[in-house]
């Protein structure tokens, strides 16, 4: 038993060594398969198991378009088995709903409006148990779902806004809340806001440890400002 925690241990260090975020996904897959023959030996280890659903989830990232929705069903299922080994564990949650997300994204159509809801379940979990978790990207994922979705199916942009700014005042520094209130804001017809939003965040430091996706964040910013500034 000794042994096989400080195998599992050792996997989960070595995945964490590896994780960027989707910046090298070279990388990302030699976590995946780490975590995966570790998981063979103990399938019921929560820290292995939420963690494979983060490298299913930033695998699909970087794979072909059509392995995209095999790496996030598995990352779905993976996150399901974290939750049921830790109920109360934030991470299982918090990756699970990004599957769930990457899922409806992938899908589309009305499969994605059916879905969406399992989203929102998980990332208003991890905003009751720390709105902070992960630079506050629940409250990004519930903001773009409520901007995008459409009425019909629960969508509410008044809400949207609603939470992007809740997410600024828990983590004031975020470039990807900031850019997703942006997009709000112009939905919304708030143009000087949205340009304001735009330029604090191209002012921003890259986030230490959300490194590649404050980047990806940076540029979009900077295209949405150049389309704006052209007008």
């Amino acid at each position: 038993m000794m042994s096989l925690l400080l195998v599992n241990s050792a996997a989960t260090d070595e995945a964490d060594r590896l994780f960027a975020y989707g910046a090298d996904h070279a990388q990302e897959r030699q976590a995946l398969e780490i975590l995966e023959r570790a998981i063979t030996a103990t399938p019921s280890d929560y820290q292995l198991l939420w963690r494979a659903a983060r490298s299913f989830y930033y695998t699909a990232d970087g794979a072909a378009a059509k392995d995209k929705l095999n790496y996030i069903q598995r990352g779905i299922e993976a996150g399901r088995r974290a939750v049921m080994e830790n109920p109360d564990g934030i991470e299982g949650h918090f990756w699970l709903g990004a599957n769930y997300g990457g899922y409806c994204r992938e899908k589309g159509g009305i499969t994605a409006f059916r879905n969406v809801n399992k989203v929102r379940i998980e990332m208003e979990f991890v905003l009751r148990v720390n709105p902070a978790f992960e630079e506050g990207t629940a409250y990004m994922a519930l903001g773009e779902i409520d901007r995008q979705l459409p009425k019909l199916f629960g969508g509410n942009l008044n809400r949207a806004i609603s939470y992007l700014e809740q997410g600024l005042k828990s983590v004031p520094a975020s470039v990807e809340i900031k850019y997703s209130l942006a997009e709000a804001y112009l939905d919304a017809n708030f143009k000087d806001r949205a340009r304001r939003e735009l330029q604090e965040s191209l002012k921003l430091p890259l986030s230490t440890t959300r490194t590649n996706e404050s980047r990806r964040a940076q540029e979009k910013a900077r295209k949405l400002l150049e389309k704006l500034d052209s007008k």
